[in-house]
């Protein structure tokens, strides 16, 4: 109680009586001068006369007062509940002919539902003819105010770090964080606990053993939701590959390559200031600081994004680190969700040309959003953990090995082969792409139907050329529980004999495999040319795909485009695929994290080409027909692989 016998305001309530602009302005005042004390030693190192340095003076004094204002500006909008205006379809009637798609391809009057996994429209549809509900919201997307918040921060910490001030704190928080992880890599119980998964952290344990690299810790709390504070994950796996540690080394320190290998999990990856480098190809001792993004396999998991700083340093003759450690501590954020504590690997060369490598997974995040059906999945460790990166390490230093080692003559890659591999990995990366919930893919939440095990579905706009794209499209994804291995359904899913059984636009239709190229030891792992055949005319083909199925230890992956058969011709005739369009669909298969092989998580991804479709213009019959396609491939996959029956 105050002096005056009223009750004191907590929280925003000075702010209940005053506009949105009207707090933004009287916040950004008040905050300016507090901003520009923080900025003074930064201005002591940018300063000195040159117009260039004054520019970016300016630049950073514009960036970091506009991105205080922008940030208080979200949460203020947030707690107020402003609503984004919705996107609503109003008694949405399957379109006119729906139901008789014909072989041919004679529904062209249709231009907007030209389906990618369909060119020609080749396939009979088979569709109900009752009116459906449907209504198109935003999922979560990032605002144009959160984009010019990132902007504005990436600008500030990129210019912060050149200063001497930062780099030596960021040097001093890289090094404690090297000792750390090469402590967890070695220490057994009681700090790391044995489990069916792996290996648990005994978080007591970690605190009494480890000076706290974050002054943060042990909770932050979550500006988003102000009540949950941040959960924290850790894991450890090891496995041993045939390949020297400073490959490893240098994959993790190239960006372009770090990028490009792990793209099932890193939807972006920035270098926004290099703090010691050395000689060309020696990265002992190298230090940059970098803006990072990671995806799980389904796009109903928010993306985890945060500063850091990468440090690798040879340890001894035989041993190398490379670690990561978040920045918060020096660069806080109150609407953090995510915090990379050290981690990263530790690589050991073995005998017999083996090394050793022990990868270390250790964050704190907000997993209130993560939707029921992947919760689990989440929180297990599954979806971001240790043997989720290292799985992918090993599954693409396989996949070359497989491809460049063959000592059989007959065996050699041609060069037509060996492009087709280079379109089949720009297909697996724009299917991750589709997965990804970063900023730039924003997902719209579609309800069309009760069915009890697609509840909610997700659809996107995909810009013409985007990874290729060869026209306006949409994309669509749900993630589903089958309850059977996640080995059971792949092999079902990447078996030819099986696609006219869940593929709804191939019924009737006889799928042949033209070509196969192995690339990794498990079976199944290969890329593939399929044609669909004509039921009355076996010798005309009516579609031809590119597939690429490949399985690890903790994911697995079936992912098909059409691709026109002149196309494929000229690829397999030593042709240069740089230019052949892909827009992939396809599934990602995961263990659920709750049953160990009983249930599996199926995210299923559906792409097509619609030349009316914009970022704010879902045509309904399009979306209509994306949702029963999904639906029904659902179920087709559930009756498939549940009844042994039909597993052919």
């Amino acid at each position: 109680m105050g002096s005056n016998g009223e009750e004191k305001k907590d929280g925003n309530d000075e702010y209940q009586d005053m506009s949105i602009a009207e707090i933004i302005d009287y916040c950004t005042n008040a905050r300016y001068e507090e901003i520009e004390r923080e900025l003074e030693e930064m201005k002591s190192y940018i300063g000195g006369g040159s117009s260039v340095q004054s520019e970016v003076q300016r630049e950073v004094n514009r960036s970091s007062w506009k991105a205080e204002a922008l940030q208080i500006g979200c949460l203020l909008t947030k707690q107020c509940s402003i609503l984004i205006p919705k996107i609503s379809f109003h008694r949405m009637d399957p379109p006119e002919g729906i139901n008789n798609l014909s072989d041919s391809g004679r529904d062209n009057n249709d231009q907007g539902n030209r389906m990618a996994s369909s060119s020609s429209s080749t396939y009979n549809v088979q569709t109900s003819g009752s009116s459906h509900e449907s209504e198109i919201k935003p999922f979560r997307s990032r605002t144009e105010v959160g984009m010019d918040f990132e902007r504005e921060r990436n600008l500030f910490v990129s210019v912060s770090v050149g200063t001497e001030a930062y780099k030596i704190k960021i040097l001093d928080l890289a090094i404690t964080a090297m000792n750390e992880l090469a402590n967890m890599t070695i220490e057994n119980e009681p700090l790391w606990h044995p489990c069916i998964a792996g290996r648990i952290l005994n978080c007591a344990e970690y605190i009494k053993k480890f000076r706290q690299v974050d002054s943060h810790f042990p909770v932050l709390p979550n500006a988003e939701t102000y009540t949950n504070p941040l959960q924290t994950e850790a894991s450890r796996e090891t496995r041993f590959l045939a390949v020297q540690p400073v490959h490893i080394v240098e994959l993790l320190m190239n960006n372009d390559k770090y990028s490009h290998v792990l793209s099932n999990m890193v939807s972006k990856a920035k270098v926004l200031g290099v703090l010691s480098t050395q000689a060309q190809g020696d990265y002992n001792g190298a230090l940059q600081v970098m803006a990072v993004e990671f995806h799980a396999s389904s796009p109903l998991v928010r993306n985890r994004k945060c500063y850091l700083a990468r440090y690798c340093r040879r340890l001894n003759n035989n041993a190398w680190g490379v670690v990561d450690v978040s920045l918060q501590s020096l660069f806080p954020n109150p609407l953090t969700r995510y915090r990379r504590r050290p981690s990263g690997c530790l690589i050991e060369r073995f005998r017999d040309g083996l090394c050793k490598v022990t990868w270390v997974e250790h964050c704190e995040v907000d997993n209130s959003s993560v939707p029921e059906v992947c919760r689990y999945f989440v929180t297990s460790g599954h979806a971001y953990g240790a043997k989720q990166w290292l799985s992918t390490l090993v599954r693409q230093h396989e996949r070359l090995t497989h491809i460049r080692v063959r000592r059989d003559p007959k065996l050699q890659l041609s060069t037509g082969e060996a492009n087709l591999l280079i379109l089949a990995d720009q297909m697996m990366r724009n299917f991750w792409r589709n997965l990804s919930f970063s900023r730039k893919n924003r997902w719209m939440l579609v309800s069309l139907s009760d069915d009890e095990n697609i509840n909610k579905a997700i659809i996107r706009f995909v810009k013409e050329k985007e990874g290729r794209c060869p026209g306006p499209a949409l994309v669509m994804a749900a993630t589903i529980r089958i309850s059977a291995s996640a080995r059971r359904i792949f092999n079902f899913l990447q078996d030819e004999n099986s696609r006219s059984k869940w593929d709804i636009l191939s019924h009737g239709h006889v799928v042949q495999q033209t070509r196969s190229i192995s690339n990794g030891c498990v079976p199944g792992n290969r890329v593939s040319i399929l044609e669909v055949k004509s039921p009355e005319d076996p010798d005309r083909t009516v579609k031809t795909l590119l597939q690429e199925s490949f399985s690890t230890s903790a994911c697995s992956y079936v992912t098909f485009a059409p691709v026109e058969a002149s196309s494929i011709n000229m690829i397999l005739n030593g042709g240069d695929s740089d230019n052949v369009p892909v827009a992939p669909s396809g599934f990602s298969i995961l263990p659920d994290g709750l049953t160990g092989d009983e249930v599996s998580l199926v995210t299923i991804v559906f792409q097509i080409l619609d030349s009316a479709a914009s970022p704010m213009c879902f045509p309904a019959h399009s979306v209509y027909n994306m949702y029963k396609v999904i639906t029904e491939t659902a179920k087709a996959i559930t009756a498939g692989v549940v009844d042994p029956y039909n597993m052919g």
